[in-house]
């Protein structure tokens, strides 16, 4: 029962995620009206308002020991925040949308996932196989939304987006209350700055921002890249597909294999991963070679996460653990996703494919930093 819960919630606040990242663009082009550098600016807000706000939710999680109603506030508000997108038609009010949007939608994702690793363990469940189910809905999300805007306005994307929103709140009223989070301590959640004084924390957030943010030129850059060598744009799609598809298949396959190994294991996997797939996709546009490479996804990113989340687990006190995975992804999805793709993307101006061997580097950074993690005690001297 527990599982269903969250796998519900999982699917609605991922294909929320799917459509928002991948149509959301289009709309505030072809409808609002937005450059692309005005679009730029405007999503700039989300990351920034994810990476202030994600961890101080997360640590009101904690405090509580109820994630259930924090979520609640989250999904209910990330409604009411989206929704001021319709009257957004300036610059500055599409940014002001933005930055609520960001700092109620993007933390729920922590949150759910510090309560499902704990859940997982209470109740003998995989947590690969529920982080699976958000993959997965993002992906179909993706396909049947584009599916149907082939032959549907693009002004629909609103609507459809505002109503997966609404389909998230109403999942959030039956996520589990995430006792599981507080266990046994009788210590109350400490503050975030504690954790940032445990340097093995510390050096595993170095380690997973540089391997992750070694994405940003992958993840903003490659299908103008591609574009300019001649790659069809449903090509690209497909290639996107394709890497979604592969950490879907390491999310189911995780229980019985990769769950079985060290989490910096995971980690240089994933590391070492990168390094292979950057070095290939800065060398060539080939498609057979992009095809045969773009199944890495399932190491560079999947794997990596995974590999995060158990480190978490055994280094983190459980009555902190929310608060840690909203740090972390403050350092991943803002700092590191930023700082890479800055240089990836000055590099990419410099040289054809440039970025991509910068990303190289982070990954071969990020991995020795996963070497370092590897030498330290599983637990911090501090709480």
């Amino acid at each position: 029962m527990s599982w269903a819960r969250l796998a519900t919630f999982y699917a609605a606040s991922f294909s929320a995620l799917g459509v928002f990242l991948q149509f959301f663009p289009a709309w505030m082009n072809e409808v609002q009206g937005f450059g692309e550098r005005d679009i730029a600016v405007v999503l700039s807000a989300v990351t920034m308002a994810r990476t202030i706000a994600g961890p101080l939710w997360a640590q009101s999680a904690d405090r509580r020991g109820d994630a259930r109603r924090v979520l609640r506030i989250l999904s209910a508000g990330s409604v009411g925040a989206f929704a001021l997108f319709a009257f957004a038609s300036s610059l500055v009010g599409a940014w002001c949308a933005a930055l609520a949007f960001g700092c109620l939608y993007a933390p729920m994702h922590s949150i759910v996932d510090a309560t499902a690793v704990r859940e997982g363990a209470r109740h003998g469940f995989a947590f690969g196989r529920l982080r699976m189910v958000g993959s997965l809905s993002f992906l179909v999300a993706i396909l049947a939304v584009g599916a149907w805007l082939e032959r549907a306005p693009t002004g629909d994307v609103y609507w459809i987006l505002l109503g997966c929103l609404f389909a998230t709140a109403v999942a959030g009223r039956f996520v589990p209350r995430g006792a599981a989070l507080i266990e046994s301590d009788d210590a109350p959640a400490a503050s975030w700055r504690s954790l940032l004084r445990s340097r093995p924390f510390v050096v595993l957030l170095v380690c997973t921002a540089l391997i992750q943010g070694s994405h940003a030129v992958y993840y903003q850059l490659s299908t103008v890249h591609w574009g300019q060598h001649g790659v069809d744009t449903s090509i690209a799609a497909a290639l996107w597909a394709e890497g979604v598809l592969a950490e879907i298949v390491l999310f189911y396959i995780a229980r019985n294999t990769l769950d079985r190994l060290r989490p910096t294991t995971l980690l240089l996997l994933g590391g070492f991963a990168a390094v292979v797939r950057w070095v290939i996709l800065g060398a060539t546009t080939d498609v057979a070679a992009l095809f045969a490479v773009n199944w890495l996804h399932a190491f560079t990113f999947a794997a990596t996460y995974l590999g995060a989340i158990r480190a978490l687990e055994r280094r983190v006190p459980s009555n902190q653990l929310a608060t840690a995975q909203g740090v972390l992804g403050s350092a991943t999805a803002g700092g590191g996703m930023v700082v890479c793709g800055l240089f990836g993307g000055f590099a990419n101006e410099a040289f054809d494919g440039g970025g991509f061997y910068v990303m190289a580097i982070f990954a071969i950074l990020g991995s020795a930093a996963a070497l370092w993690l590897r030498r330290m005690p599983d637990r911090p001297a501090t709480a």
